[in-house]
């Protein structure tokens, strides 16, 4: 899934979350983001440079079960008021469903090589084409990718981010415009 559709569906998720279960509202959507792309902000940069290149690997470090308990481990211990953001992390693993990715997901209990494109068809010498590749062999990825841009939409008009209002208060607090206010009453 494309860093886009995670931020997406995680930004929804967590919409409805404040509103139907009264998740914390000081929430930072814009730090929000940055976790739920966390696992490919990390691995992204380390297979451009080596890993792509020399094991077909895109899908490392970050996205194994390993990092995930880490993170859950780390947020219930000692950060407990980063839950939510730890939530967004730990929500890329499941939009990635990477337990179908043993060799990554389970690292190092399978070994330490991690999954390869190879196997899934794309020899690509670039990640980019890579990329390509598999959008245009797996068409089910486009589902996905269509969910999230219905994902964005729907956020965008619940939000009532189409105001310039409303856009411009929640890219400079990174909060929906209906926390904001309350948020300057608390403080």
């Amino acid at each position: 899934m494309l860093p886009q559709s995670h931020i997406a569906y995680t930004w929804l998720a967590l919409d409805l979350a404040q509103e139907h279960l009264g998740v914390d509202p000081a929430a930072d959507y814009r730090m929000v983001a940055i976790a739920a792309a966390g696992p490919d902000l990390i691995d992204k940069p380390l297979a451009v440079a080596y890993f792509y290149r020399h094991h077909r690997s895109a899908v490392l470090f970050a996205h194994t079960l390993l990092a995930n308990l880490a993170v859950l481990w780390l947020t219930i211990g000692r950060f407990r008021s980063l839950a939510v953001y730890a939530a967004a992390f730990l929500g890329h693993a499941g939009l990635d469903r990477l337990w179908f990715f043993h060799d990554t997901f389970y690292w190092p209990l399978r070994g330490w090589r991690f999954h390869t494109w190879r196997k899934q068809g794309s020899e690509q010498e670039e990640i980019g084409r890579a990329y390509w590749h598999a959008f245009t062999r797996r068409k089910e990825l486009w589902g996905w990718e269509l969910g999230g841009v219905v994902a964005l939409i729907l956020f965008i008009w619940r939000n009532r981010l189409y105001r310039k209002e409303n856009l411009l208060a929640f890219l400079l607090t990174g909060r929906l415009p209906r926390y904001t206010h309350d948020l300057d009453r608390v403080s």
